[in-house]
């Protein structure tokens, strides 16, 4: 998981990704701050792919675990249960996890692996 040293969250604190309350008051203004952060993320579509298979605690990918929860459930993620998590994952951020943040069909910079 190489992508994860390159995730905007490193700079920010580690706390902001796991509010101890619910998502309502002061823990609703936490959960946007660290969804801000993962907007412009490059490796978002990575860590939301992570994030739907490990189902961990807090904010991945720029979704809640409630939100990865509800994608998991989602009728046409049941008929289509044969389509790995990063397809989930480009539903879910319009991005392709396989190209770290890159438009998908996008060249591959000489010496970096897709």
């Amino acid at each position: 998981m190489s992508w994860m040293s390159r995730g905007a969250c490193r700079q920010a604190d580690p706390e902001l990704f796991f509010p101890i309350a619910e998502v309502s008051g002061p823990a609703a203004r936490q959960f946007e701050a660290a969804k801000a952060v993962c907007g412009p993320c490059a490796v978002r579509a990575n860590c939301l792919s992570y994030a739907l298979e490990a189902m961990p605690e807090g904010i991945w990918g720029g979704t809640t675990v409630d939100e990865r929860r509800a994608a998991r459930r989602r009728p046409s993620r049941r008929q289509a249960s044969a389509q790995p998590r990063e397809a989930v994952s480009r539903a879910m951020t319009g991005e392709d996890a396989t190209c770290a943040g890159r438009a998908a069909g996008s060249p591959v910079p000489p010496g970096e692996a897709a």
